[in-house]
Parts: C-alpha cells; sequence; structure tokens
C-alpha cells in the first residue's frame, strides 16, 4: 500500500470516528417545528405549553433526540423534547445534554410521533442529480419519550 492510499484509508477512519462522537453532541441546528413530530398541537401533549410562545431556539442531541425552546406564560424558558425510544440510544443520558450548564427534568412521558429512519452506506456514487448522498430516508410512526426540561441551577 503506497503512502496516498494509506492516508486516504486514515482520513475515512478518522472521519468515520468523528461521525460516531459528533452522534450524541448537542447541536442547535433543527428548523423544523414540532409539529412535523406530532400531530397533535404541543400544548395539547404538554399543557404547561398551552400559550407559551417558541423561541426558535432548537437543537438536537444525535439524531435520535430533538428539542424545542419555548418561553411560557411567566417568562421561564423551557425545552420541550422528543427521544425515539430506540435499543441502541439511551434517552435519560441524551436528555441530560439539552442545556450546556444543568438540565433539570420538568416531566417526561411517552407520545408516538413521526420519525424518519435515515440507512446510509459508507461509500457511495452520485448519479448526475441525485443529492440523496448514499442515504435512504424512511417515515414511520414511533414510540417517543416527550417532555420538559428548564436548564440552570443545581
Amino acid at each position: 500500500m503506497d503512502d496516498r492510499s494509506r492516508t486516504w484509508l486514515v482520513s475515512i477512519a478518522m472521519a468515520l470516528c468523528a461521525a460516531g462522537v459528533q452522534a450524541q453532541e448537542r447541536s442547535m441546528n433543527v428548523r423544523q417545528a414540532p409539529d412535523t413530530v406530532f400531530v397533535q398541537p404541543v400544548g395539547t401533549l404538554m399543557p404547561e405549553l398551552a400559550g407559551a410562545t417558541a423561541t426558535g431556539e432548537n437543537g438536537r442531541v444525535g439524531g435520535e433526540l430533538v428539542f424545542w425552546g419555548y418561553r411560557l406564560g411567566d417568562g421561564r424558558p423551557v425545552y420541550m423534547f422528543a427521544c425515539a425510544m430506540l435499543q441502541d440510544v439511551n434517552c435519560e443520558q441524551r436528555i441530560q445534554m439539552i442545556c450546556v450548564d444543568h438540565t433539570n427534568v420538568l416531566r417526561t412521558e411517552s407520545a408516538g410521533g413521526n420519525i424518519v429512519r435515515r440507512e446510509c452506506r459508507s461509500v457511495a456514487l452520485l448519479a448526475p442529480g441525485n443529492t440523496s448522498r448514499g442515504c435512504i430516508d424512511t417515515p414511520e410512526n414511533a414510540p417517543l419519550t416527550i417532555g420538559l426540561v428548564s436548564c440552570g441551577g443545581a
């Protein structure tokens, strides 16, 4: 194996390792509202959110937990979250990663919701005009852990 091939293999291995590490990091890149996940209004699922204002401060922890920011009627900021209850996903651990400092769990329960199961190949060829990049998205309904958290304090 020449140096160029070895460098290419090392960079692929590093990318795969980095993808695994990033899978459970907190990121603030969610644009979809909860109504893409739930067919009923969030105020029905979480009565505390009836009359709350969405802040647009939305994010995820890995691909299986998503959260949305709200300001309650009394001014307190909270996050509603939904975590796919999959065999290899520790929702309790991911819930604790929603806040940067300290996560206070206010409420949790189960509900059904719409998720997209994405299966990707590590190596794929793209035909002209194909934007899937080797991934297949399959929408499905799944059981979710949902709830509310607030941040800060001890």
